[in-house]
């Protein structure tokens, strides 16, 4: 905005706006606002707005993958986004409202433009990244050759073409390269030889060349050890692909029979002419280009399995007993929260707070979501203090950035009665009691089982908390004590799948510590537990 108040008038100007939205923050895998963080100006927009599934959402589509595209980023990251209703609901909105900001940053150039009086003599030329798969084929990220991962919009506004000719949606194939040989066309320079791209321009005024492109070469070979390499040729009307680490594994598809690229006609006797003609065509772009690569020098590493029992546990290091270290001992690294409260101090993660605190902020894990688990973490907390350890919670963006809600294993070290007991912070307050386990029906009705332990008076030193969740049976352990559990068969308000989190809380001053947190996942798939009263 600076640079366009500020240009002299009368000299023509280019300018680059760059944004990274909409790409994800790939190490806040918080759904929502960890991952796909919107500015605070589109916060309000689709509310409890419910998404549609992914249109290419059927099972058989993933499975009908050769392996090798079954097994990389594509579906490491499905798991981070996509694959669970929760995860995918959250991250949807958050992703719309990620281009919303984008529409509104543009909004004010626009607005710009025209209150300086340049709107009718400046081009605008939008333009992004690779299309994300958003869950489609089961997959996330972009790097493959289906038209949701290939396709990049581009939109040009040229306000001195004629009028017939502005709003026109046209087939021809225009490549990002393009770019650079428009912006000298429009500026009166010629174009390089050596430049690969072609002016755009004609085709903006509404003329095609006669001997523009029919067809486009696409390749992608970038950390070749992890996202299969492939190369190709798409035509208007056909697309051929070839995967040349993984035994030259081929595709061919008919885009105007089959525009979701369905079927894979590489075996088709009735296509064999096409498919000569395009792997010449695919063979003849490489050739042009500086020939083919070497073969990859290290073996092709899959990131994922196709279906992991826990999905939390994909990209995870679990150790030989099946627990996950989730702090390094000197860092924040992976959990995210105000830092005004929030450190590291001789090994442990440290909450302190000196009384000003207005509401509860929390400490966040940010590797991934949690379902079904057994968490255990050292505790040492201030006589008079307050804390909890949130899971299967959401975060809280409308109350404030670190804010969550959600399952509590209370902390609470002078009150036997608290400490352990579970609860519902921002939902059903208390639910159950510290030496008690609880049954709550589908009505949500509350029914006492039978009595448990309580908590051993409170000391100064380090107390481990446990918590195993399993489908819908909560236990909390203190000392390796059950002292509270809960059967919660409430479909209103029970949670699966959630952020794990530190509770720091307000009121009087405080400090605790966390060390040693480690969590181990079971399958996200357990069936429900029925309770067995005394």
């Amino acid at each position: 905005m600076r640079f366009l108040r500020q240009h002299p008038r009368h000299q023509p100007f280019l300018l680059n706006l760059w944004f990274n939205a909409c790409h994800a923050e790939d190490g806040d895998r918080r759904p929502g606002i960890g991952h796909y963080p919107w500015p605070q100006g589109v916060a309000s927009l689709f509310g409890d707005t419910d998404m549609p599934p992914p249109r290419l959402s059927d099972p058989t589509i993933f499975e009908s993958l050769p392996d090798f595209l079954k097994t990389t980023i594509n579906r490491e990251r499905y798991f981070w986004r996509w694959n669970t209703p929760y995860k995918y609901q959250e991250n949807r909105r958050a992703y719309y409202r990620m281009v919303a900001g984008i529409d509104r940053a543009m909004k004010r150039i626009l607005e710009e433009l025209a209150r300086l009086g340049l709107s009718e003599n400046t081009i605008i030329v939008y333009s992004a990244d690779n299309g994300y798969y958003l869950g489609n084929r089961g997959l996330a990220g972009k790097w493959s050759h289906y038209e949701e991962s290939l396709h990049v919009p581009l939109i040009i506004v040229d306000p001195r073409v004629p009028k017939e000719c502005q709003g026109q949606v046209t087939d021809a194939i225009a490549l990002n390269l393009d770019l650079p040989a428009t912006f000298l066309h429009w500026a009166g320079i010629d174009i390089p030889q050596s430049y690969q791209g072609h002016s755009l321009a004609p085709i903006v005024d509404g003329q095609v060349p006669r001997d523009w492109r029919t067809d486009s070469f696409h390749e992608h070979f970038a950390v070749r050890e992890r996202i299969p390499a492939f190369e190709g040729v798409r035509t208007a009307h056909y697309k051929y692909v070839r995967y040349f680490d993984h035994g030259n594994y081929e595709f061919l598809h008919d885009l105007r029979e089959d525009p979701d690229e369905l079927r894979n006609l590489v075996a088709d006797p009735r296509y064999r002419e096409v498919l000569e003609s395009l792997r010449e065509r695919t063979d003849a772009y490489v050739a042009q280009y500086g020939g083919p690569l070497q073969p990859l020098e290290t073996p092709f590493r899959s990131s994922t399995v196709p279906h992991p029992e826990a999905a939390a546990l994909v990209g995870a290091k679990p150790d030989a007993d099946g627990w996950v270290s989730l702090h390094d001992g000197r860092t924040l690294r992976g959990w995210v929260g105000d830092k005004r409260y929030w450190r590291v101090e001789d090994g442990a993660i440290v909450g302190r707070s000196d009384g000003s605190l207005e509401s509860n902020t929390f400490l966040t894990w940010t590797f991934n979501t949690v379902q079904n688990f057994e968490f255990s973490v050292e505790v040492q907390i201030s006589p008079e203090g307050n804390s909890g350890i949130q899971y299967r919670s959401h975060p809280r963006p409308d109350i404030h950035l670190h804010a969550v809600s959600g399952y509590q294993c209370d902390i609470v070290p002078n009150r036997s009665d608290y400490n352990g007991m579970i609860y519902e912070e921002g939902g059903r307050g208390m639910i159950v009691p510290a030496g008690k386990a609880m049954h709550i029906d589908a009505s949500g009705n509350a029914d006492q089982l039978h009595v448990l332990a309580q908590s051993a008076p409170a000391n100064t030193t380090w107390t481990e908390y446990r918590i195993v969740a399993k489908a819908n049976r909560l236990q909390h352990f203190v000392d390796g004590t059950l002292v509270a559990e809960l059967i919660d068969d409430d479909p209103r308000h029970r949670r699966s799948e959630g952020v794990l989190a530190f509770q720091l809380h307000r009121g009087q001053p405080m400090e605790v510590r966390f060390r040693k947190p480690r969590l181990r996942h079971f399958p996200d798939s357990l069936p429900p537990d029925t309770p067995s009263p005394d």
